[in-house]
């Protein structure tokens, strides 16, 4: 497909170059020469044209094959490969002439060294191919790249977007306003920080919504107050401990990922006074952090389940990092696996 895509591009200007070049020479020639054998011309005319769209096809089908299958080749690799086969063409083109042509109208002129010059020439001509090739391919190679990045920033919006749908959960706003209101009707002290903690963590939604990635110190920072929500509603049936090396806090991670693995744990497992949820976080060589819990499923699943461990991946290959999360679950346990990333 990019081959076809890359010779409906390109084929006028081939065209155009392999009739204009020997018109060209023809008319250069002919300021030196008395002779005006329109047959010879002519005939000229059409044996460099074919010769020079034919080159201008091999070299074409050349650059395609080295980018699909040999990207590995260096660039010098290429160029020589790519001459020699049209030195090869343009011998076969000459003999062509030799052999076949040369009895009708005197295409080639009899001289000792009429041959060298036209293969000179005809190095050029494929030189020059190559080098508006080259042009037009590095050109449409920024156009894609361009495009490319434009789909991948759409995305990127496209993802934030779910991922701040997903923090801003009606059903996480609901148990919150629900527990507040509990809060306040059993006279709870904790009550007025509970109301800073929920408006802290909207604020800092709002804040960090077109933020790709953020210090590990400061997801920590908003994973406190999003649990102290969480053990405010569930009390002693919910218990979280982090373990992570201080040295470790500079590193990155994307922003949110942490809560919304939180929040994995808690949509999708049992919590009750039988059966409490424990849930540890801890670093890993190389570079990584563990989010499990013991493994309690509840026995109606959501519609959308598994969708924020399937957002947090692609938001990992938008980073560019193709391994960023590794899931692992048995009968007593669910781990997730994340990189943390060093910029």
């Amino acid at each position: 497909m990019k081959f076809h895509k890359m010779r409906k591009t390109n084929w006028k200007i081939a065209i155009v170059f392999s009739a204009f070049l020997p018109a060209f020479n023809i008319i250069n020639n002919s300021q030196y020469s008395i002779d005006t054998d329109f047959n010879r011309i002519f005939l000229s005319w059409c044996v460099t044209f074919v010769f020079l769209l034919t080159s201008w096809y091999i070299n074409s089908l050349l650059t395609v094959f080295f980018e699909n299958y040999k990207r590995e080749f260096e660039l010098i690799k290429k160029i020589i490969i790519i001459f020699s086969f049209n030195a090869i063409l343009l011998v076969v083109f000459i003999l062509l002439g030799v052999f076949i042509l040369k009895d009708i109208g005197g295409f080639f002129i009899r001289k000792d060294n009429a041959y060298f010059f036209i293969f000179l020439k005809g190095l050029v001509s494929i030189a020059i191919i190559y080098i508006i090739q080259y042009a037009i391919n590095s050109d449409t190679r920024v156009q894609e790249a361009t495009l490319q990045n434009q789909i991948l920033k759409t995305e990127n919006i496209s993802a934030q977007f779910e991922i701040l749908r997903q923090q801003v959960n009606p059903h996480f706003l609901f148990n919150s306003l629900s527990t507040l209101r509990s809060m306040i009707r059993s006279n709870n002290k904790n009550s007025e920080i509970f109301v800073v903690k929920l408006s802290e963590i909207y604020r800092q939604l709002l804040l960090k919504r077109e933020k790709e990635i953020v210090p590990l110190k400061e997801e920590l920072d908003f994973v406190n107050d999003y649990m102290f929500m969480l053990f405010a509603r569930f009390e002693k049936m919910l218990s979280l401990n982090i373990n992570i090396p201080e040295n470790f806090l500079s590193l990155k991670i994307p922003t949110f990922s942490l809560q919304l693995l939180l929040e994995n744990c808690i949509k999708h497992n049992i919590i009750s006074q039988d059966k409490p949820l424990k849930i540890n976080i801890f670093y890993t060589n190389p570079d990584s952090l563990i989010i499990e819990n013991n493994f309690q499923p509840k026995l109606t699943h959501s519609e959308q389940s598994g969708f924020g461990l399937q957002n947090l991946e692609q938001r990992y290959s938008l980073l560019g990092v193709t391994d960023g999360i590794h899931i692992f679950s048995d009968e007593s346990v669910f781990r997730v696996k994340i990189k943390l990333l060093n910029a």
